[in-house]
C-alpha cells in the first residue's frame, strides 16, 4: 500500500511540474517575443525622429550658405527583455514546479526509493510534449515520437528492477543508515565537481550537456537531504526521542541525543538544501533561455535519472546482495541506453514553430471539432 500511495504522489506531482516548467518557458518566449517587438518599434520612431532632425539642421545650415552631409543610421533599443519575475505567467509555473517537488516527490521519497521516484519524471518529460505544442507552437515530429517512444521504455526497464522499499522502517535502521551514508564526503565530492563545471561554463564552453549536468547534480543533492528529512519526520511521528540526522552525521548518534534545539549542523543542512534549489533552478532556467524545451528535459531528465539512482544507492545502500546489484545494474544499463539512444533524436530533431497563420488555422480547426 505505501509503494503505491508513493507511486501516486510521484506520479501528480511530476504532472504539475511538467505544467509549471511548460508554462515558464512559454513566459520566456513571451518576453523575449515582446522586447522584439517594442525594440523595432522603438528604433524605427527614433530613427524618424533622427532624420526629421538631420532634415531640419540642413536647412538651417543651407540658409547661411554651408552644406554638410550627414551620414544616415539607425537607433536600436539597447534594452533587453524585462526580467523573467516581473511575468505573472512564469511566477506561476515556478511556484506550480515547487509545488510539484514538495507535494509531490518529497512525499514520494518517504515511501519510495529515490530509484523509484527518478525514473517516474518521465511524466513530467510527458507532460512538457503535450504542452509544448499546443502552448509553444512545437511540432511533434516522426523522429521526436520515436524517441520519447525509446525512452519511455527505458525507464520501463529501470522501474522493472528498482528497489521498493523506502530504506529504514524504524529508528535504529535509521540512525544506521545515516551514521554508514559517508553523505557528508559525497556531498563535498560533488561540490569540487560543481565547482570545475562552473568554471567550464565561465570559460565559455558551454553546452546543453554541461548545464544539465550541473542542475542534476544540484537536484540531486536536494533530492538526498529531502529523502532523509522526510523519512526523518515519518519516523518521528512513531519514535519521539529520534535525534536529528544532521546532528547524527556530525556527534554521532549518543551526541545527537543532547544536542540543543538549535545547532550547526542543522543550520548547514538548511543552507545546502537552499544552494541547492537555487543552483538548480539558476542553470535550468538558463538552459531553457537558450535551448528548446523539447531537447533540455529528456536530456534533463536522462542525466537526472542517472546521478540520482546512483546517488541514493550508494548512500542508502538499498540492494539486497551481489545478485540483485548485479541484475540491477545489468537492467539499469539497458535502460539508461535507451533513454540516451532515444535523447539522440529529440536533438537531431529540432523543434519548428508554427507560422502565426498556420497556429491561427490550427487553433480554429480545434475550436470547430
Amino acid at each position: 500500500m505505501s509503494f503505491l500511495v508513493g507511486l501516486a504522489a510521484a506520479v501528480l506531482g511530476n504532472v504539475v511540474i511538467g505544467t509549471g516548467q511548460c508554462l515558464q518557458k512559454y513566459a520566456l518566449n513571451k518576453l523575449q517575443r515582446d522586447w522584439e517587438r517594442t525594440g523595432t518599434s522603438t528604433a524605427r520612431t527614433e530613427a524618424v525622429a533622427y532624420s526629421s532632425n538631420v532634415y531640419s539642421s540642413s536647412i538651417d545650415m543651407r540658409q547661411r550658405g554651408s552644406s554638410v552631409s550627414q551620414p544616415s543610421r539607425t537607433v536600436e533599443s539597447k534594452r533587453g527583455p524585462l526580467p523573467r519575475y516581473t511575468s505573472k505567467t512564469w511566477v506561476l509555473g515556478l511556484l506550480l514546479n515547487y509545488a510539484g517537488e514538495v507535494c509531490g516527490n518529497a512525499v514520494a521519497l518517504s515511501y519510495l526509493s529515490a530509484s523509484v521516484v527518478a525514473p517516474v519524471g518521465i511524466v513530467s518529460v510527458l507532460v512538457n510534449v503535450l504542452l509544448a505544442e499546443r502552448l509553444l507552437g512545437e511540432r511533434i515530429t516522426s523522429n521526436q515520437k520515436f524517441g520519447f517512444t525509446v525512452i519511455v521504455a527505458g525507464v520501463a526497464c529501470i522501474l522493472l528492477v528498482a528497489p521498493r522499499s523506502a530504506g529504514a522502517t524504524d529508528a535504529t535502521q535509521f540512525v544506521y543508515m545515516v551514521q554508514t551514508s559517508g553523505i557528508a564526503l559525497f556531498f563535498g565530492l560533488l561540490y569540487v565537481v560543481q565547482l570545475l563545471l562552473v568554471l567550464v561554463i565561465r570559460n565559455g564552453r558551454q553546452s546543453l550537456f554541461v548545464y544539465v549536468l550541473v542542475a542534476s547534480i544540484f537536484g540531486t543533492m536536494n533530492v538526498m537531504v529531502s529523502k532523509i528529512m522526510t523519512m526523518y519526520v515519518r519516523l518521528k511521528m512513531a519514535f519521539a526521542g529520534l535525534p536529528n540526522p544532521a546532528d547524527i552525521v556530525v556527534y554521532g548518534a549518543v551526541g545527537a541525543m543532547s544536542s540543543a534545539t538549535v545547532t550547526l549542523p542543522r543550520a548547514l543542512v538548511a543552507l545546502v538544501m537552499g544552494v541547492s534549489v537555487i543552483g538548480q533552478e539558476s542553470f535550468r532556467q538558463q538552459a531553457l533561455g537558450k535551448y528548446p524545451v523539447m531537447q533540455f528535459q529528456p536530456v534533463f531528465f536522462a542525466t537526472y535519472n542517472v546521478v540520482a539512482t546512483l546517488s541514493g544507492l550508494l548512500l542508502f545502500k538499498e540492494l539486497d546482495g551481489w545478485m540483485h546489484a548485479l541484475v540491477f545494474f545489468s537492467v539499469f544499463s539497458i535502460g539508461i541506453g535507451l533513454i540516451l539512444y532515444g535523447s539522440r533524436f529529440l536533438q537531431k530533431a529540432k523543434s519548428v514553430v508554427l507560422p502565426s497563420h498556420i497556429k491561427l488555422q490550427k487553433d480554429n480547426l480545434l475550436k470547430s471539432q
